[in-house]
């Protein structure tokens, strides 16, 4: 009897051994292969519990990436929460948590992550569509998702299409690799869309997260729509720094974007000494603006210099073109990834100041903003004091480093028996 039970403690402890190891064989260093998935994309009228997914290896049930379990990596449009999603070795299942309504069209999307024993991740996605209904919604909402601020498109964000008039509909969907995205099929109506970066990927906007949403309309052939995702807080933009350009000209930044369909005039700014006396605000304009004018002023009088040089000297010798590299047969070169139509909104803004009340070096002031909305359309007024720095001083002239003086040049000494006389007799 011991001999039993120590036997099978011996192959019970041998089975957990080798329950998660790989597979024999030659060690593998590609990604699980989707096999098959059940029911076919573009299938109608489907009387399923559960979508299959089989692959060609096991897959493990912990996902790579920001996603911690395999539920983060798989969406099913229309959604009513977080998948149930059951893990098979080489076989996932999943459905919706009160599972599939009737009459109603699905898009079951698995997302890049997926990973297998030796850690070879799945890079792609893939989704299929099938109804469970005798036919497809006509229609989908397609558009474009970006980072707003770093202005390039937000690959793998988490689109949301909320039908207005029934908020239990919500149809989800995620970017590509270029931030196009595409959600349905779908019904005629009135959407709410909202991209959001999901930086967690728990489905949901958390404090920090870049988001944007939009009003969409569906009804007939629609163009595609843009979301510029970007931090929105319900905090109004608070001073950051306050620069001091020159006697003339202030830089003031703040925490948070301001909006960029705010029209800028003095009115919003007030400058004032330290015993209240107010300076007067010229103009006040957008930082991007100004950098924008000072860096085409320099490139301009660059160019004039360099017209001014090639007048006065002889016209050099072209250099030898460089050849145009060779791409393989039939390849073409990648197009750039898209940009925002709209450039981002800024956080800083440049005060001008009249010539007839300059800033005084050493003087402390204060400077007050009014009316500068963030992003949801908050603001408060806001107060900061500055001093005017003093300027460096000029380092003093190093001379340990100075070369010694050259006595080749020196005049040589005057010959004293050429001095003209003195007009003394000689003794």
């Amino acid at each position: 009897m011991r001999r039993l039970i120590r036997w099978l403690g011996l192959a019970g402890l041998s089975a957990c051994a080798s329950a998660g190891a790989p597979p024999g064989g030659a060690e593998r260093h590609t990604p699980p292969m989707i096999l098959s998935i059940t029911p076919d994309s573009g299938e109608t009228n489907v009387k399923v519990k559960n979508v299959e997914f089989k692959f060609d290896e096991v897959v493990s049930d912990r996902p790579s990436g920001s996603a911690t379990a395999l539920d983060q990596i798989f969406l099913i449009s229309p959604r009513d929460g977080a998948p149930n999603v059951s893990w098979h070795r080489s076989r996932i299942d999943l459905r919706p948590r009160k599972g599939f309504r009737p009459n109603t069209a699905y898009r079951v999307t698995l997302l890049p992550g997926l990973v297998d024993l030796r850690g070879n991740v799945m890079k792609g996605s893939r989704s299929i569509v099938f109804s469970t209904g005798p036919n497809f919604p006509p229609y989908s909402i397609v558009g474009t998702v970006f980072d707003w601020a770093a202005e390039r498109p937000a690959q793998g964000a988490y689109i949301e299409a909320t039908l207005l008039s029934d908020t239990t509909l919500v149809y989800v969907t995620a970017s590509d690799t270029v931030g196009h995205f595409e959600v349905g099929p779908l019904g005629a109506g009135a959407y709410r869309v909202r991209g959001l970066i999901d930086q967690n990927s728990n489905r949901q906007l958390d404090r920090g997260e870049k988001w944007d949403t939009l009003s969409v309309a569906v009804q007939g052939v629609g163009h595609g729509i843009e979301l510029l995702a970007i931090e929105r807080d319900t905090m109004y933009a608070n001073f950051d720094n306050v620069t001091v350009l020159d006697s003339l000209t202030l830089r003031a930044t703040f925490d948070k974007a301001l909006d960029p369909t705010l029209p800028l005039q003095p009115a919003l700014i007030r400058v004032q000494r330290a015993d209240s006396g107010a300076l007067e605000v010229k103009a006040v304009q957008w930082q991007r603006v100004y950098d924008q004018q000072r860096q085409a002023a320099t490139a301009d009088s660059l160019r004039r210099a360099d017209s001014v040089r090639a007048a006065a000297s002889p016209r050099p010798t072209a250099p030898p073109a460089t050849p145009t590299p060779l791409l393989p047969s039939g390849a073409r070169p990648a197009p750039p990834p898209p940009k925002p139509s709209t450039p981002p909104p800024d956080r800083g803004i440049i005060v001008q100041l009249a010539p007839t009340t300059p800033l005084i070096v050493g003087g402390s002031y204060r400077i007050t903003a009014m009316g500068l909305r963030n992003l949801l359309g908050k603001s408060h007024e806001i107060t900061r004091t500055f001093t005017v720095p003093k300027p460096a001083p000029r380092p003093a002239a190093d001379t340990a480093h100075r070369p010694p003086a050259d006595t080749a040049r020196r005049r040589p000494p005057a010959d004293s028996a050429r001095k003209p006389p003195t007009g003394r007799p000689p003794r």
